[in-house]
Parts: C-alpha cells; sequence; structure tokens
C-alpha cells in the first residue's frame, strides 16, 4: 500500500528521523510484524527447551546442529535472490504508474484543434473525451476491486454519465472474445475524422496530433492491462518465499547461542537476537 508521507519531509528537522521511522500505517512494522511476532516466539520455544530442558548430553548432539544449520546457510543465495526480485517488482509498478493514462492531454489538444461554439462542435470535443474516458474506466474494472465496486456491469457505466444507450447497443454488438477496451477509442478517432471532414478540424497536423495522443493513451493502458493479464512467472515469488523462510526456519536454530563449553571464547550470551531481529526486517520486509 501507498502511504503519503511527502508533507512530513518537506522541511528538515533534526527529529524528521524518528517520526519518519514511527510510522505504522504502510510500515515496514506492520508488514512484518505479525511473521515477526511467530519467528520469536518459535526461537524462544527452542531457546528454553535447549537452556532448560535438555541434559549435558542432548544439548551437545543440538549444538551440531546448530553449527551444521549455520555452516548451511551460506548455501542460500538470499541477497542475490531479493535483488532480483524487488528489481523486477519495482520495474513493474514504475512502469504501470507511469502509464495509467491521464486525460489532460488529449482534452487540451482536443479543446485547441477542434474549433466551433456550435453544439455539433461541443459535443465533438466533450464526446471524444468521454470516450477515452470511458475507455480507460473499462480497463480500471478489470484492474482494480474499487472501481469494479462502483461499476459492476455496463449498464452502471451509463448510469455513471460514461456511455449512453446506445452506444451500450453498439458496444455488445461488436463480436470479439477478447476485452473490447478499444471500441471506445476508435469512436474517439472516428469523430477526429469527421471533425475534419465537417471543417471543425482545419489541417491534417491538428487531426494526427489529436489522434497521436489518443493512441499514445491506448498505447498506456494496454501496457497497464497487459502487466495485470500476465502475470509475474509463479515460479520467482515462490523460490523467494521458500528461500526468505526456509533460510531464517534454519536461523531458528543456527541462532541459538551455544551454552556448554564448546562455545566460542568471547561470545557474548544475549538473550535477545538484535541482529537476527534486523536481518528479519531487512529481508522479509
Amino acid at each position: 500500500m501507498t502511504v503519503s508521507y511527502n508533507h512530513q519531509v518537506a522541511t528538515s528537522k533534526p527529529y524528521l528521523i524518528l517520526k519518519l521511522l514511527g510510522r505504522w500505517k504502510g510500515s515496514v512494522w506492520k508488514a512484518v510484524s505479525v511473521e515477526l511476532g511467530i519467528w520469536l516466539v518459535l526461537y524462544y520455544t527452542i531457546f528454553c527447551v535447549y537452556r532448560y530442558a535438555f541434559g549435558r548430553s542432548a544439548q551437545q548432539r543440538f549444538e551440531d546442529f546448530i553449527r551444521f544449520f549455520d555452516a548451511s546457510m551460506k548455501y542460500i543465495p538470499l541477497d542475490f535472490l531479493l535483488s532480483f526480485f524487488v528489481t523486477i517488482i519495482v520495474s513493474r509498478w514504475s512502469t504501470i504508474f507511469q502509464n495509467l493514462g491521464m486525460i489532460d492531454n488529449i482534452a487540451l489538444f482536443t479543446s485547441n484543434f477542434v474549433k466551433g461554439t456550435s453544439d455539433r462542435a461541443r459535443n465533438i470535443r466533450r464526446n471524444i473525451v468521454r470516450y477515452c474516458c470511458l475507455s480507460q474506466a473499462m480497463v480500471f474494472r478489470d484492474l482494480s476491486m474499487q472501481v469494479r465496486r462502483r461499476f459492476p456491469t455496463f449498464e452502471a457505466l451509463v448510469s455513471g454519465g460514461f456511455m449512453m444507450e446506445h452506444e451500450l447497443e453498439q458496444f455488445h454488438a461488436v463480436k470479439n472474445r477478447y476485452a473490447k477496451y478499444w471500441v471506445p477509442l476508435n469512436w474517439a478517432l472516428t469523430l477526429c475524422n469527421d471533425a475534419k471532414k465537417e471543417g471543425f478540424i482545419d489541417s491534417h497536423i491538428n487531426e494526427y496530433a489529436i489522434t497521436q495522443e489518443i493512441r499514445h493513451f491506448r498505447t498506456g493502458l494496454s501496457l497497464v492491462w497487459q502487466h495485470d493479464w500476465i502475470s509475474l512467472p509463479i515460479l520467482y515469488p515462490q523460490i523467494v518465499f521458500t528461500a526468505t523462510h526456509v533460510y531464517f526456519l534454519l536461523a531458528l536454530f543456527s541462532r541459538q547461542f551455544i551454552v556448554t563449553a564448546d562455545r566460542v571464547p568471547g561470545e557474548v550470551d544475549i538473550h535477545f537476537p538484535v541482529m537476527t531481529v534486523c536481518q528479519f526486517i531487512f529481508y522479509v520486509g
């Protein structure tokens, strides 16, 4: 979830970083709190069993497993997997955000290049923009549950003012087994041609400028729709999910402090795994 925090970092203050780190909504703390809590419960369960329930021989046997798991963790290339996965996710998010589509350019070009004050000229300008907004609403219905709840059916688009009754009939008359969000854009391009023929657009250059803006708008919507249609191959999240959780499953044992005489000299017995918790927040978060 994207949470706006720009107003909090607009000015530089000594305590700003603490205020930013203390946010809960949309934060890394909220994202990892449940899993970290479960991990700590398991860690301290093993901690208590190892220290207080096992005898000396059982402790020594358990310490062999600690050393084995500690040596085995290096075989999980977690840094490489997470960096590769995060790069893909951020790239997809950035591409989708940049291509959501802003109607402003089409509206500005249409209002400037489609001349005339007659009802016909005004209707052409309004309908070109409305058809583009209609196409965008159709795409977003397939991407966002909020938009789908707002417009659960095409009839809801009619009642919302995006489409007229006769246009809905024309839309349903188009036989296509795939998504038909391009149909309103085709209507908008047809209106551009009609406006040129009727003299509301005074040159082919101006007509071309409007049609190019519509084309760029459609290309962006198509790219967003394709990113939703073709998901990231499931093996990538499976590998990352498995590697991360196996890593910290091994850490439940390998990060236990050895309490017998076989421990490394100079090690400090810290009852709370500070660095492992930090690592958990960085990797899982």
